[in-house]
């Protein structure tokens, strides 16, 4: 069967389907993160009525549009790619992997759609009340779509609530609640929207430095700092939590993958975390007693501490698992 695959059909699949939801991957994150911040600017403007906030919530609403738009954009060249990369992976998993896909786009897709328009362009025709809300469900949305974005790519980490069918030949869901609510899908949604979070709040302070830099709007710049400081505080310190979460799944369900992610030929004793590095093609042991690595940087004990959370603890590698 082997023999009638083309192989270099499928890594031009796999490398098209990368770049693409790597180019998507740049808007997500900022759309999230964005979405809260000018969400509290408006609030503060509902509550005191300063029209400075107003001013400041539409500037940063204008780089949250551009942004929105781009990422809907190659969104949907995701989707596409489904069905003309992946036609038969899609018809095989179809009745799983579909079903939170399709929640995305009827639920979560249409209601981003519906009060984005009404934040552009319901100032001054709404009540304040209407518009702030509106505001925060367009955020909301945003987050219920990553949501069920993420339950799709978790079942795909961590495939549960299914049985494979001989009649069909396919795999159908039998636990539509063990999908949704897998382990996996929870610590990647946390964690995805706390980083989203950081990212906005980077990016906002990043903004708001060019003005102090430029000596223009300092008002504006250093208000847009402090909301953004507390928002990136939080969430990072957050997020750092959800991420050992991730980091202790990913042990637990896919120890494989984490191997070759860490390069990790031979399993180890209190196993450090290759941060950067390049394998030696030509060397797969530890028989000499060094790693087998061109050049690497390592932090001490890290991935025994985030695979086992024991220091100490052994970390599988690839030929323990085979």
């Amino acid at each position: 069967m082997l023999e009638h695959i083309d192989t270099s059909l499928i890594d031009w699949s796999r490398a098209q389907f990368a770049l693409t939801a790597i180019y998507h991957w740049i808007f997500v994150p900022l759309t999230l993160g964005l979405a809260v911040i000018m969400g509290i600017m408006e609030t503060m403007y509902y509550r005191t009525g300063d029209e400075f906030w107003k001013r400041t919530a539409k500037f940063w609403m204008k780089l949250f549009g551009i942004n929105f738009a781009v990422g809907v954009a190659t969104g949907l060249i995701l989707e596409f790619e489904f069905g003309t990369n992946w036609s038969n992976y899609s018809w095989f998993v179809g009745d799983i992997f579909g079903a939170p896909l399709a929640i995305e786009g009827i639920l979560a897709f249409f209601m981003e759609a519906t009060f984005i328009a009404v934040m552009f362009f319901g100032w001054d025709k709404v009540s304040r009340k209407f518009h702030l809300a509106s505001t925060w469900l367009t955020g909301l949305g945003a987050t219920i779509s990553a949501w069920w974005i993420l339950v799709a790519n978790a079942w795909m980490q961590n495939p549960v609530g299914m049985e494979f069918n001989p009649d069909t030949v396919r795999n159908e869901m039998v636990d539509f609640w063990a999908v949704a609510l897998s382990p996996t899908a929870v610590n990647k949604f946390f964690h995805t929207v706390l980083s989203g979070w950081v990212l906005g709040a980077v990016f906002v302070v990043g903004v708001a430095c060019w003005f102090l830099l430029k000596k223009r709007d300092k008002k504006f710049a250093l208000s847009s700092i402090k909301i953004a400081a507390w928002v990136g505080l939080v969430s990072a310190v957050l997020s750092a939590w959800t991420g050992d979460g991730s980091g202790y799944q990913v042990a637990q369900t896919q120890p494989m993958k984490l191997a070759a992610m860490e390069g990790y030929y031979e399993g180890q004793q209190g196993a450090g975390l290759v941060a950067i590095g390049m394998l030696n093609p030509e060397k797969k042991t530890y028989d000499d007693g060094q790693a087998p690595f061109l050049f690497r940087m390592e932090i001490p004990k890290m991935l025994s501490l985030l695979a086992e959370r024991k220091m100490d603890a052994f970390v599988p590698g690839i030929t323990d698992l085979l």
